[in-house]
């Protein structure tokens, strides 16, 4: 049995959009679940499997990757259904709304040309779709150094999407604009961001054995701000600005709040016989200090063995540009330790968020049948130059120097149902 390809990536899909459990001809039930248990981080560097997750600092943990989903489709008309999919798992905020990853009323206007309103899956790249659903890929997660830095997964909005044939292939043009509710992790505490617009394009063909996606969206800060620590800090003594006259620009520039942020993707995938290749870049533009522009990208290539897959990938993550150039107080003012300490502390939170890192990672599929793969993964990641942005440091920790490299072992059971 091959272990991926496009009928049983479309079987998945068929699963999460029209189950194989029905209640009745009009209502549909399926489901997923990954049960994982992942080891990684250290004792000052916590392992991110995503912003909205709380860090692991070192040992196993069951709760970091696993998950559980049900679906719900609903045939109103011939041409307009309804999905509703709620997604359980350990977040840092846990509730109904986070909880719901789908909820779209869904009008095929034509078999070519469909319109969605709703919550719906954000199209910034290939696992848009299936982030959540470990049976529809080889790895035990997805890519680190590619999806961890990637906090929306779904638009409160709408999008509307058209395919036509076109050299041999099929062409989907999909448009999509929403707003984001996320909370997301820092040093101190969560915070809670609404991005709004969330506005995006992308093209996706498929041809023989290949899929090929592009992605350009955009979006602005619209609520919260996890800077606002470090703001009030630099605020919080009014006599600070005579000593460090820069500190009011420095406190403006931090505002997280109107900061925009532009996400490029591009990804093929490649399957034929019994080999699997898959591959994506994406480039993060930010006008945000605390996240310098970032380039991502990994290659993914799996051999099937009968019902075992070999798999193994690299990945690398790393921040490019120009970064921000904090202003120093006078030498005078540095001698103040109230000020210095001040000073060292917003550039090494600064410093902390620079990205730049390798991984390299091998692992074994096994489909114990149609709808159940039992998966087992070994990585290594590397820390080049100190700039370990990508693991998130505890405040006691940012001071802390980031090993070489750390390792990361994870096992997951997944099923479809």
């Amino acid at each position: 049995m091959r272990r991926f390809t496009f009928p049983l990536l479309t079987h998945v899909l068929l699963l999460l959009t029209a189950s194989t459990v029905s209640a009745n001809e009009h209502i549909q039930v399926s489901g997923f679940g990954n049960i994982s248990l992942i080891k990684s981080g250290t004792e000052d560097f916590g392992y991110k499997y995503d912003l909205t997750k709380d860090a692991q600092y070192g040992g196993w943990a069951a709760d970091t990757g696993s998950a559980f989903g049900l679906q719900l489709n609903a045939k109103v008309s011939q041409n307009v259904d309804f999905v509703i999919q709620g997604v359980f798992q350990d977040r840092i905020e846990n509730d109904l709304d986070k909880t719901i990853a789908w909820a779209f009323l869904r009008y095929r206007v034509t078999p070519n040309f469909t319109a969605r309103v709703g919550r719906i899956a954000t199209p910034l790249y290939m696992l848009s779709e299936y982030r959540d659903v470990g049976f529809a890929y080889l790895w035990t997660k997805p890519i680190t150094d590619f999806y961890a830095n990637i906090p929306i997964a779904s638009i409160d909005g709408a999008d509307i999407a058209y395919i036509y044939q076109i050299g041999g292939g099929l062409l989907e043009t999909r448009l999509f604009g929403g707003k984001s509710n996320i909370t997301i992790e820092t040093t101190s505490d969560p915070y809670d961001v609404t991005l709004s617009p969330v506005l995006g394009a992308k093209l996706s063909y498929s041809i023989d054995d290949w899929l090929f996606s592009s992605v350009a969206a955009t979006t602005k800060v619209d609520e919260g701000n996890p800077s606002e620590g470090i703001i009030d800090s630099l605020q919080q003594d009014p006599a600070l600005s005579q000593l460090w006259p820069e500190v009011g620009s420095i406190s403006k520039d931090f505002n997280f709040i109107g900061s925009r942020f532009n996400y490029y993707s591009l990804g093929a995938f490649y399957e034929t016989g019994d080999w699997t290749l898959q591959t994506e870049l994406s480039y993060t533009d930010a006008e945000w200090p605390f996240f310098p522009d970032l380039a991502a990208g990994y290659l993914s290539v799996g051999k099937s063995f009968s019902n075992v897959t070999a798999f193994g990938f690299v990945s690398r993550a790393k921040s490019v540009g120009e970064f921000y150039e904090l202003e120093a107080p006078s030498l005078q003012a540095l001698q103040i330790p109230a000020i210095a300490g001040l000073y060292n502390f917003t550039k090494a939170s600064l410093d902390t968020r620079v990205i730049d890192q390798e991984s390299l990672g091998f692992g074994v599929r096994i489909d114990l049948d149609s709808q159940i793969a039992l998966k087992g993964q070994i990585e290594r990641t590397w820390i080049n130059d100190g700039n370990a942005g990508a693991w998130l440091t505890t405040i006691e920790g940012i001071s802390a120097v980031p090993p070489s490299y750390i390792d990361t072992y994870s096992i997951s059971l997944t099923f479809v149902f």
